[in-house]
């Protein structure tokens, strides 16, 4: 039971020093929260709200038990991830570009015919 009450005297203890640094940092947002739990304070919680308790248990789940797996490999810098990421995406490009180019529209765009333009012109004048 003692693992279950740490993380949310942890969360308690997160949400409160959240509340001092709002009130700290703008009373009027203060006044305003205020107004807004006298106004909500006998109003359920929406359904789309809620948190769903069976979710968050298999999220927890999922992160005790990979959490060791995730200690031992090395996590990318920022820069890393950065000069990776470029030269990716222009590999990305460079491949939709030849993809695109090598389709069918190309060739089926080539092979259109069309009737001389003094043909039309003599069966015009030959109907009048």
């Amino acid at each position: 039971m003692g693992i279950c009450r740490e993380p949310a005297a942890r969360q308690q203890r997160t949400l409160n020093r959240i509340d001092r640094m709002l009130r700290d940092s703008d009373p009027r947002l203060v006044a305003l929260f205020s107004i807004f739990t006298r106004l909500t304070w006998d109003e359920d919680i929406p359904r789309i709200e809620e948190v769903r308790a069976r979710l968050a248990r298999f999220g927890a789940w999922i992160t005790r038990r990979t959490q060791p797996v995730r200690r031992r490999i090395p996590h990318p810098s920022a820069r890393v991830k950065a000069i990776l990421f470029f030269p990716a995406a222009l590999a990305a490009v460079a491949c939709a570009l030849l993809l695109e180019a090598s389709g069918p529209a190309v060739h089926r765009c080539a092979a259109t015919v069309r009737a001389p333009a003094n043909e039309l012109i003599v069966k015009a004048g030959s109907a009048g």
